[in-house]
């Protein structure tokens, strides 16, 4: 029986316990992993829950007095309230210090006009900031930029679809961005959720920052928006990075 006290044991609590053990901070596979090893497979839906602790989370049922958690990273949580802060402390310092910009180049192409819409939404210079910040070579390049976003008032990992566990990397007043350094199936997924929320007025204009020099590469994103050019209702700014 799992219960603390005479309260039943929640996932919550499990949630909650197993990033006690992880110093506080952990992934969700790594919660994921600790949860079944202790209790089994009761509980299926862990990263969900996780995302719901958070109080950003739009969808959850948790009240907010409730939601323990915080997001930091794709996937990564941290206790809001420990007894030692010092792994939050660490993350709030880091997100509070200014990024250095990588020297690598930028490719930019600009799809009906997308680049004149974000300069109208004062959003342009940050999205370029962020670009800049990666070569998109590493997973945690992906992470590092989410962070940069988020210091800059963005959301991240929102969804705007009917669909929740669909989300963009980053959205900010109807601007989507989404980071792309492996799969052009994943463009073109993007293509397609953002299409249901462009039609409901939940989306201006998509971002794509995705690498120059391996998939799915720059030029071969901006052939296909070229190729189905005609059923792409909104603008789109691709942004290549370099190493």
């Amino acid at each position: 029986m799992l219960h603390s006290g005479s309260r039943k044991y929640t996932l919550k609590d499990a949630i909650v316990e197993a990033l006690s053990a992880l110093d506080g901070c952990g992934n969700v596979s790594d919660v994921r992993n600790y949860i079944h090893t202790k209790y089994g497979e009761r509980w299926k839906d862990i990263g969900t829950a996780m995302a719901d602790l958070c109080p950003e989370s739009k969808s959850s049922m948790y009240p907010m007095k409730e939601r323990v958690l915080r997001r930091v990273g794709r996937g990564k949580y941290c206790l809001r309230d420990l007894k030692s802060t010092s792994v939050i402390e660490s993350i709030d310092i880091s997100l509070q210090e200014k990024p250095k910009l990588a020297s690598s180049k930028l490719s930019t192409y600009s799809f009906k006009q997308a680049e004149v819409l974000l300069q109208e939404k004062g959003q342009l210079s940050t999205i370029l900031q962020a670009a800049k910040l990666t070569d998109l070579s590493s997973k945690a390049d992906h992470d590092k930029i989410q962070q940069f976003f988020i210091r800059e008032g963005w959301e991240t990992e929102i969804s705007k679809f009917p669909i929740l566990n669909y989300r963009l990397d980053a959205y900010k007043d109807r601007t989507g961005v989404e980071i792309e350094r492996s799969l052009i199936d994943a463009i073109h997924r993007s293509f397609f959720r953002c299409t249901w929320a462009y039609t409901r007025n939940l989306l201006d204009v998509l971002v794509f920052i995705i690498p120059t020099y391996k998939e799915p590469k720059f030029e071969t994103v901006k052939r296909d928006i070229m190729a189905f050019k005609e059923i792409i209702p909104y603008p789109v700014l691709i942004i290549g990075v370099s190493r």
